[in-house]
């Protein structure tokens, strides 16, 4: 398995700024699969973190493309609350380590890779939380945090939507 941690250049302006993906071998049918990790907050520690994030400069920027249909709709407060919730999905220092390491024993023979790095800033207006995308019959979520004997002390969650992954076996037409 490859494991790349990416660390943080300068002062981050948060701690939450470490983002972690893996690719797992096979799942659901599926060939190297790729799962976005986040962190799951209750609703108490969401309103709470995003009162505190809306404080911080430089943490929310301009859509990724202004010019694009519906981007006028991107300057309200929804949009920016939905960017700082990107932001709080993301980990700290001490948990991106904790789940590396977790993943690392409990999962080395499934994963292919685990790559964490910084999150990039400013997160554009119109960016989704992984926690509010649909759940369907390719995209949904694993609940790492109901798998008997978690350790961690906060529940993670991995994003990923299967038709961005060739089949095992090729489909009959």
């Amino acid at each position: 398995m490859e494991l790349t941690v990416i660390p943080v250049e300068g002062t981050p302006p948060v701690e939450r700024i470490h983002v972690i993906s893996v690719t797992i071998r096979t799942f659901k049918g599926r060939r190297n699969v790729q799962a976005h990790l986040f962190r799951l907050a209750d609703e108490t520690a969401a309103a709470e973190g995003l009162s505190s994030l809306r404080t911080v400069p430089g943490l929310v920027g301009a859509p990724l493309d202004p010019n694009a249909p519906g981007a006028d709709d991107l300057t309200g407060p929804e949009a920016e609350t939905d960017a700082l919730r990107t932001v709080l999905e993301a980990f700290t220092e001490a948990e991106r380590d904790a789940v590396v390491d977790y993943l690392s024993q409990r999962y080395a023979d499934r994963l292919t890779c685990i790559i964490a790095c910084p999150l990039q800033l400013p997160v554009p207006r119109g960016v989704v939380p992984f926690s509010a995308l649909p759940e369907g019959k390719t995209m949904g979520v694993i609940r790492f945090d109901e798998v008997p004997r978690y350790p961690l002390p906060f529940a993670i969650r991995g994003f990923y939507d299967l038709a961005q992954h060739e089949p095992l076996v090729h489909e009959q037409e």
